[in-house]
């Protein structure tokens, strides 16, 4: 099953919010309708960890903040070694890491080819 990357659409004024937030960061508003934000992204700016979290198997561990058509920014794992500020990336669903014998699965970014 293919995991779509969705923001959070107040219904009263139409701000797009990614994470989703108990009221609107704009209006007040607390409805909101999931909304697919897409499969492209720009990554904005990054970071490299040497010093990991426990069940983080590979470093560095690669972060990066991403803006999607529309201006919702998400923050997030990279699946590169080399990012570049501007590169476009897209999300995928896949392992984030290990947690007391636990798989955890989430969004990561990578390049889109």
């Amino acid at each position: 099953m293919e995991q779509k990357f969705t923001g959070f659409k107040c219904k009263s004024c139409g701000r797009v919010m990614y994470p989703k937030h108990d009221r609107c960061l704009d209006c007040k508003g607390t409805e909101f309708e999931e909304v697919e934000l897409g499969e492209g992204a720009t990554l904005l700016t990054y970071t490299k960890l040497y010093v990991l979290p426990e069940g983080i198997e590979m470093p560095p561990l690669v972060l990066g903040i991403v803006k999607f058509p529309g201006g919702v920014r998400a923050m997030g794992q990279l699946t590169t070694d080399d990012p570049k500020i501007g590169m476009k990336l897209r999300p995928v669903w896949g392992k984030l890491r290990k947690m007391k014998d636990k798989e955890i699965f989430g969004f990561k970014f990578e390049p889109l080819k």
